[in-house]
């Protein structure tokens, strides 16, 4: 045990480093909040816990945030980093916010210091998720006072969780302010952070905040991210007015961003500035279509304050928010097929491709275009291999799908059921084509 007094009612104790040559005041920092609260935040999922880190260093008004892997000699990963530019975190501003969970600087202000950025942290708990991802977690924290850049540094282990050791500030060795968070003796499931789809799901998470504010870089394990280079579509919609249970009335907005990476989908609540603040429908799916949505309220962020977002469709209020986002949801891919249709068919046309080519002489002619229009673009959706398919094969494919529509209709609906779950509301559009 290290020789030291302690300072009733602060969750303080001050000792004398034992280290030859080094002589400085360490403070161990005791949490005010129960244990069993603070492994729970540790068990957070990587992603989360990671991006928690990285919305740390934004609100810092970081312009430039680093996430770095490094490696050991055997390839394994030993540490992970995250650098930023911002302004770091002051020494009087670590002792309050690293003993109270909830105690952040960022509690009582809607905007950064220096930039005035919209705030995504407000709760302090992106501290203790960072044990999610190893054992070992450090902060140095470069800053300025009084026009000299001052360091210090803050560690905690998992198996101490609520347990900070706190160094006493120093001249900096960095030329600038910022925040370097080291990761160490790292956890199995950290693998789950590196990869092609890490960068997808990071890129989908930080969209709309680069979106708002370009002059911010994030590099993520050497790649920067860029969700313009990504993005096919983007659309904003008001969602209609919400009246909660206890009679609130409450405002929503959805953002729906498509990508052209296949396999994206799912629906992010956020705060009112788009900052995401939970996954609620990762699997939420609308055939063809790689997307992300983002609901965003206000009173989202009422509810993560009151814990409620992890509950999901359990609680009320946010059953009827993801409710209204799957209603705008549908009218917007349906909206969206009919277009990508209409293209296809364009594109077809010139190119010589679609098998009709003079204009329909009556009305069962017609009917019989649209079936054929139907089946055609729905299989151009759901195959992206037949999108780069060799013209002569493509035309094939389209004329066999036009005799099969002028002769067996309802069949080639039975046949497109069978193999490829063809939708319900298609089936019944033919239906009601067939029968005219």
């Amino acid at each position: 045990m290290r020789p030291g007094c302690y300072h009733p009612g602060s969750g303080l104790s001050v000792f004398q480093s034992n280290r030859v040559g080094e002589l400085c005041a360490v403070k161990t920092i005791t949490v005010q909040v129960r244990e069993d609260h603070l492994e729970t935040l540790a068990r957070t999922k990587p992603m989360t816990a990671l991006s928690e880190l990285v919305w740390n260093a934004l609100d810092a008004d970081a312009t430039e945030v680093r996430v770095e892997f490094i490696e050991n000699e055997l390839e394994g990963l030993e540490t992970i980093r995250i650098v930023d530019n911002g302004h770091g975190l002051s020494y009087a501003d670590a002792v309050v916010a690293f003993q109270n969970l909830g105690g952040s600087w960022k509690r009582d202000e809607y905007r950064s210091n220096q930039r005035k950025r919209v705030l995504h942290g407000q709760y302090g708990k992106g501290r203790f998720r960072a044990f999610s991802m190893g054992s070992l977690v450090s902060w140095q924290s470069t800053y300025e006072e009084l026009g000299q850049l001052q360091q210090f540094r803050i560690s905690g282990k998992a198996e101490s969780l609520g347990e900070f050791d706190l160094s006493d500030p120093r001249p900096a060795q960095r030329n600038r302010s910022g925040m370097i968070v080291e990761i160490q003796n790292v956890s199995s499931n950290t693998g789950l952070l590196r990869g092609g789809k890490a960068v997808e799901e990071v890129t989908e998470i930080f969209a709309l905040y680069l979106r708002h504010y370009p002059d911010v870089r994030i590099i993520y394990d050497g790649v920067p991210i860029d969700p313009a280079h990504v993005e096919q579509q983007f659309a904003d919609y008001v969602l209609d007015e919400l009246v909660m249970q206890n009679g609130e009335r409450v405002n929503a907005a959805l953002t729906v961003v498509e990508w052209t990476l296949p396999g994206r989908r799912g629906v992010y609540l956020c705060d009112e500035a788009g900052f995401m603040r939970h996954n609620a429908l990762p699997r939420l799916h609308f055939r063809g279509f790689s997307y992300t949505a983002y609901v965003k309220s206000a009173h989202i962020q009422t509810l993560d304050a009151e814990g409620l977002l992890q509950a999901g469709e359990l609680a009320p209020d946010v059953r009827m928010l993801l409710d209204a986002a799957r209603r705008k949801l549908r009218e917007h891919f349906t909206l969206r097929e009919a277009e990508l249709a209409q293209d296809t068919i364009e594109e077809w046309k010139e190119q010589g491709l679609y098998p009709f080519e003079e204009a329909p002489k009556s009305d069962a002619d017609l009917n019989e275009r649209r079936i054929f229009d139907i089946y055609a673009t729905h299989l151009n959706q759901i195959f992206p291999d037949f999108t780069t398919a060799r013209p002569r094969y493509k035309r094939l494919t389209l004329r066999l799908i036009q005799e099969l529509v002028k002769t067996e209709p309802t069949r080639m609906a039975r046949i497109l059921d069978d193999l490829l779950e063809f939708p319900e509301e298609k089936e019944g559009e033919v239906l009601e084509l067939i029968q005219a």
